[in-house]
């Protein structure tokens, strides 16, 4: 079926879906289609042609669009009034969208300093599985009323029903950026020095390791970035390497979209998330599991890992957990049904998020089993 384009139109499929008893299929730009389990043989939603801009309020950094909009637009959009997506939302591909990011919860490498995407996200509009369109939240960073709407679709997939409208908290851009390299040190020191280093009062927005390479970027005045830059010269010692402004800027997207961590036939791609103080433990767990190639990011909160598709997904959520954390496992393709997506639950969150999906979606419509069987 052909994409829709309207919220009207969206609300017309939704409903006639409810009364035929037919489960939908919600998509867009199809970039996040590794994620999750799959589905399968279901009516297609595609929201890609919701792609509009709402309204976009530079003086308030208030922007409104609606899902289907590509990633790429959004920035060069926010780009035209040195203003940006704090949260640095990977794309994955060229047909990203701003939904994509929403419905996954994805975050950059600036989410350990600015915070994750729930945490600019101000309003939503969308349709549930009664055939009601909601809205949530609002224009105003601190609206109350409604407030945990918005964050709670955040990372549903597609599950609670289709988006509409998007409204986010934008930030003015920095000036410039410089990253600061430092080569040859083990995954346990550089943990440790990304550590340290988080706690300090500076304005560092990338804190990452691969390669035994840590990657320590600062953004901000030219000045400014100047004079950190120096500090952490004098602090960090050993054998450096500076990437300025525009080759920095390149070097934390590659790592954002996972140039060099693409899996090749007989591999797979884990997503960890887990407490930093953790994360040098976790890579030498994963270590044991034939780990390939990895990166960490988020100052130790996110490892990337590749790892040989022998390796036994229950064991790999199991280390996840014993490193007080949860992992994702990315789909090889198309025909891999990917059932162990996710870690599992505790089993009082597992009940909240069955709760949700009974109070948004009580016929189980929208991409019924993309999260849980």
């Amino acid at each position: 079926m052909a994409a829709l384009s309207s919220p009207e139109a969206v609300h017309e499929r939704v409903r006639q879906a409810l009364e035929q008893h037919k489960p939908l299929q919600l998509f867009a730009g199809c970039t996040k289609d590794r994620l999750g389990r799959q589905v399968r043989d279901l009516q297609a939603l595609d929201l890609s042609g919701l792609d509009q801009l709402v309204s976009y309020e530079p003086r308030e950094l208030i922007l409104v669009v609606q899902p289907g909009m590509k990633l790429r637009a959004v920035e060069e959009l926010l780009a035209g009034e040195n203003q940006h997506l704090p949260f640095e939302p990977p794309h994955w591909g060229e047909a990203a969208t701003i939904g994509g990011a929403v419905a996954c919860n994805l975050s950059g490498p600036r989410r350990f300093k600015a915070g994750g995407l729930r945490d600019f996200i101000l309003g939503i509009e969308m349709i549930d599985g009664c055939g009601q369109r909601i809205r949530g939240g609002g224009k105003v960073v601190k609206n109350v009323t409604g407030y945990d709407l918005p964050r709670t679709l955040c990372g549903s997939f597609g599950t609670l029903g289709p988006l509409t409208e998007l409204c986010f908290k934008v930030w003015p851009r920095p000036a410039t950026q410089q990253t600061l390299t430092l080569h040859g040190l083990s995954p346990a020191t550089a943990v440790a020095q990304m550590t340290s280093l988080a706690g300090r009062p500076w304005e560092l927005t990338g804190l990452a390791y691969a390669d035994t390479c840590l990657l320590v970027r600062v953004e901000g005045p030219e000045s400014a970035v100047a004079a950190q830059v120096q500090l952490l010269r004098e602090l960090l010692g050993g054998e450096q390497a500076l990437l300025e402004d525009p080759s920095s800027r390149a070097c934390w997207q590659d790592l954002r979209e996972l140039i060099s961590l693409q899996p090749g036939p007989g591999e797979v791609l884990w997503r960890f998330s887990q407490p930093p103080a953790e994360a040098a433990r976790l890579y030498q767990a994963l270590e044991s599991h034939g780990l390939t190639r990895y990166a960490i990011d988020w100052g130790g909160g996110l490892l990337w890992a590749v790892l040989p598709a022998s390796a036994l997904d229950t064991s790999l959520h199991q280390r996840a957990l014993q490193h007080q954390g949860q992992a994702w496992r990315f789909a090889t393709g198309p025909e891999d049904p990917n059932e162990a997506a996710f870690t599992p639950l505790a089993p009082g969150l597992a009940r909240v998020n069955q709760q949700l999906k009974s109070a948004f979606d009580p016929q189980g419509i929208f991409n019924p089993g993309r999260l849980r069987a």
